[in-house]
């Protein structure tokens, strides 16, 4: 298994989590990131922060420090989509975490998926691959906890989480707009109104 970049390690986040007083989850705000340039959408740096902020539902303000990790993951997140390597990294705890705690973010980043590529307005209709994948991911979403540590639920844990990664790439790729002159993929799509 590859290493991953440190920008996807989730207990750097999940410690700025902890000290911010929040009350969101890291994998349920990377969920809502990669939701959102999924579905076609691209931030400038200060509305990131300002969407993160509200996301991450702090007790305190962003710290500096904090900020350049959510921008990191920003660049990081959007580099992985666009990329042709499939080399996307979900925020999730690693392989030493419980099987209950990873499934539970798992769920948490489905979640935010959901609600971060439903937040963007599309104009065309998703394929009915694209639809059934959201069906999942809602399910997924819903996911029960209280798993036994056993080989069964890692290679099932495994499973759900590659089949995740590689349906967010497929509705990524599905969902950006047409490279035609000035709405390249890594440019807003103009507005319709």
């Amino acid at each position: 298994m590859a290493l991953v970049p440190a920008v996807f390690e989730f207990d750097r986040y999940a410690e700025l989590f902890n000290q911010l007083g929040a009350s969101g989850a890291p994998a349920e705000l990377h969920g809502h990131l990669v939701g959102r340039l999924a579905a076609g959408t691209r931030l400038d740096h200060t509305t990131w922060l300002s969407v993160a902020a509200e996301l991450v539902d702090a007790r305190s303000s962003l710290s500096e420090a904090a900020k350049v990790m959510l921008i990191q993951l920003y660049d990081a997140s959007l580099a992985q989509l666009a990329g042709s390597g499939f080399d996307l990294n979900l925020l999730l705890p690693d392989d030493h975490a419980t099987i209950d705690h990873r499934t539970q973010a798992l769920g948490q980043w489905c979640e935010g998926f959901l609600g971060g590529f439903g937040l963007v307005e599309r104009s065309a209709e998703l394929s009915e691959e694209a639809d059934g994948v959201l069906k999942d991911f809602a399910a997924i979403s819903q996911v029960q906890t209280d798993l036994d540590e056993s080989e069964a639920n890692e290679v099932d844990f495994m499973e759900v989480m590659e089949y995740v990664r590689m349906a967010v790439l497929m509705i990524f790729s599905e969902c950006q707009p047409a490279a035609d002159g000035d709405n390249g993929p890594d440019k807003p799509p103009a507005s319709l109104h």
